[in-house]
């Protein structure tokens, strides 16, 4: 079962971290061929499917997330290890706080969303050094 749940936490990360990368460096820089209502067209068609993938994703990686902690790092002493599993999981639900800001459509996140492409930028980048923690972790 351990296996699977490793799995399962890889692949909700590969797809969430991908999905944020792809839009970041391949669909926005090519929005700006079409004219404004196709980009407005097209932002929601993929905002609205991205919401779906993202959100299965991070509850996918909470309850996986969840496991592991219980399976690998519950009887650990207090050290290093939980140090850096603290900052992981600080961070991850900073990185889960933009995305939700950036897919709920709700008029209280309009200015976030008005800024997408920088706050995309801000959750790619955590969810890279997330990645490089949990890998360092893993090797440990």
């Amino acid at each position: 079962m351990s296996t699977i749940m490793q799995w399962v936490h890889l692949i909700a990360a590969v797809v969430g971290l991908g999905g944020m990368g792809f839009l970041l460096l391949v669909l926005i820089p090519s929005l700006g061929v079409l004219d404004m209502e196709q980009r407005e067209a097209i932002s929601k068609a993929v905002t609205g499917r991205f919401r779906w993938i993202s959100w299965s994703a991070i509850i996918l990686l909470v309850l996986s997330g969840l496991y592991n902690i219980r399976r690998y790092y519950w009887e650990e002493p207090w050290g290093p290890a939980w140090k850096l599993l603290a900052l992981k999981i600080l961070l991850s639900f900073a990185l889960f706080g933009i995305v939700f800001g950036l897919t709920i459509p709700l008029k209280i996140f309009e200015r976030m969303r008005a800024r997408r492409q920088t706050w995309l930028l801000v959750a790619f980048i955590v969810g890279v050094v997330v990645v490089l923690i949990s890998a360092y972790l893993r090797r440990g």
